[in-house]
């Protein structure tokens, strides 16, 4: 992943993940991954959530060189506010969310050039390791639900 092009093929991979998640029966998709641990569902959930929050404090501003409002979050609260909001809302909804969300989010960074993709904005993130970092957490997410998957076969 070197090319502006190869980091966003790769950034929207998580694009088809979700929309392949529609086949799964509401038990599969409502099951807890393993014991005490977050279902299909609550995943994606919280991947959308942090698309949308990224979007709007980090990707956005550095795209329009504004200021980023990025604050600390409690990330144990906002992951249980993640996943909660994902149990009001229907599987079709919550991918169609999510879609939605990273799609927006890669809208956003294509118009970014990317001889803009290394500058650090404010000190503290720039696009290439914002892209590192949720390419990165897509991977873990998406093997934890292909791992249960695998399991339930």
């Amino acid at each position: 992943m070197n090319t502006k092009q190869e980091k966003l093929a790769a950034f929207a991979e998580l694009v088809g993940f979700a929309e392949s998640l529609e086949r799964l029966t509401e038990e599969a998709w409502v099951g807890p991954i393993a014991e005490g641990k977050w279902s299909p569902r609550d995943i994606i959930s919280h991947m959308m959530l942090w698309d949308n929050y990224f979007l709007e404090n980090a990707v956005r501003p550095m795209a329009e060189h504004r200021p980023m409002t990025l604050k600390p979050l409690d990330f144990d609260e906002f992951n249980r506010d993640a996943a909660a909001y994902g149990r009001t809302r229907s599987k079709q909804d919550l991918i169609r969310q999510t879609v939605e969300a990273r799609k927006r989010l890669i809208e956003v960074i294509e118009s970014i050039p990317e001889s803009e993709f290394g500058h650090k904005y404010e000190d503290k993130l720039s696009v290439d390791e914002y892209l590192l970092d949720f390419y990165e957490h897509d991977r873990h997410h998406m093997g934890q639900i292909n791992t249960y998957l695998a399991e339930l076969a």
